[in-house]
């Protein structure tokens, strides 16, 4: 069989003509630009559990600051937008650097603005705190002059540039990423304010991050949350799944010159073991694709790519879960307790429905409950007794997705697949 492009994408962002869903949420972040645009910022703050597809919507809404996509309004922008993540930063400093690299880098690579705000980008490429005057042990970062610092400097650049750009969009992914003492949200805090006091309201926040990045913000400062208009992430509808199935099928088409269908079978089961979640969709797509070889894919193709070594829920499992599932559980009565448990998602389940669903003992449920939670591998409600339910809901996605590929191998070949 000859090479074929592969279109679905399980370990990088979906670009925006690859992007579905969010209608909602695409259409709250279009009323923050519009506002920013107007003098009248309001930021956003994105949460999400990992897999939701958060860095997938704020790639998109790059396209659409720098006015290359039209919302839905048919509200056009021209925002300087700067990118930048989290991974990695522990302190306030580390995520004042990289916020000063990533300004750099956006103005750098807009050549009008550039030339406009000449000061600024110069102040960029000599601000101290990119240099060697700074290092990770330092604990003297004056924070508020660093804020005031760079408060003045994007009210000069904003002045500068007004009538060629409408602002700056900070987004900011990964931001969960810091603990609270790095202080991410009393600095956003500090800066929001500063901006407000010297007229300069065309600076916007947009913050992505799991649904600690809430709590991590109140916890370096109060008030900090009252910053943003707050967005949860949830799994795509049926018709969103089936959806991205089809684009990633109809880009496959025009890369490789010839169809890869996909049967209804095939398509039922793609989107039953996704259970909603943007890289379960492109992880279990990817390897049913590389499964096919007739350009046909088959419910046979979709289990026996979930499934094989190397597969999609070896690839899950693997960035995500095994750990949890595997590597710090012993017992298979432990795993059918999780089994259970996922039935209900991350719902709190009564100790007495998963011992009837488990098929496991009660001495042994009550033991397998004990251990998993002092593993901090469930949670248990601490305000009724006998309630604990999974910490996410993608976790129990994935197990259900692990039982149903088993159980469809097992009607399809007898038998399951060793995994």
């Amino acid at each position: 069989m000859v090479a074929r492009f592969n279109p679905f994408r399980p370990n990088n962002m979906a670009g925006p003509g690859m992007f579905v869903g969010r209608v909602d949420e695409l259409k709250i972040i279009d009323q923050c630009l519009f506002q920013a645009k107007n003098g009248n910022p309001q930021h956003f703050l994105v949460q999400g559990e990992r897999g939701i597809g958060k860095s997938s919507l704020l790639f998109y809404v790059e396209y659409l600051a720098r006015g290359e996509l039209t919302a839905f309004t048919e509200n056009t922008y021209k925002f300087l937008v700067v990118s930048i993540d989290l991974g990695g930063c522990t302190t306030q400093f580390e995520i004042i650097r990289k916020l000063g690299r990533g300004l750099r880098q956006a103005l750098a690579d807009h050549n009008e603005a550039k030339e406009k705000a000449k000061e600024f980008f110069n102040w960029l490429l000599n601000w101290e705190v990119l240099g060697v005057k700074f290092h990770k042990q330092d604990v003297d970062l004056d924070a508020e002059q660093v804020a005031d610092d760079l408060v003045s400097q994007f009210t000069n650049f904003c002045k500068q540039t007004h009538g060629l750009l409408d602002g700056i969009l900070i987004l900011i992914d990964e931001a969960d990423r810091p603990g609270e003492e790095a202080g991410l949200g009393a600095f956003l805090k500090a800066l929001a304010e500063r901006l407000t006091r010297r007229n300069c309201n065309n600076v916007l926040f947009g913050l992505a991050g799991l649904p600690t990045l809430l709590g991590k913000l109140r916890n370096s400062h109060e008030s900090s949350p009252r910053l943003f208009e707050t967005m949860l992430l949830e799994p795509l509808e049926v018709a969103e799944r089936e959806e991205v199935i089809r684009a990633c099928l109809k880009q496959a088409k025009e890369k490789n010159g010839f169809e890869t269908k996909i049967t209804q079978d095939g398509m039922n089961f793609l989107v039953e073991l996704s259970e909603g979640y943007p890289h379960f969709v492109h992880q279990f797509g990817y390897s049913a694709f590389e499964q096919d070889t007739d350009n046909e894919i088959d419910e046979d193709d979709v289990g026996e790519g979930a499934f094989k070594d190397g597969g999609a829920l070896t690839q899950l499992g693997d960035k995500f879960f095994n750990e949890m599932y595997h590597a710090r559980i012993s017992s298979e009565d432990y795993r059918r307790v999780l089994d259970a448990m996922a039935e209900h998602g991350d719902r709190w389940v009564a100790r007495k429905t998963i011992i009837a669903e488990s098929g496991v003992s009660e001495t042994n449920v009550n033991n397998a409950l004990l251990t998993l939670k002092a593993k901090e591998i469930i949670l248990q409600d601490e305000t009724r007794r006998g309630f604990y339910r999974l910490p996410t809901n993608s976790f129990a996605a994935w197990i259900n997705a692990i039982r149903a590929a088993r159980a469809k191998s097992d009607a399809l070949h007898g038998e399951g697949f060793a995994g």
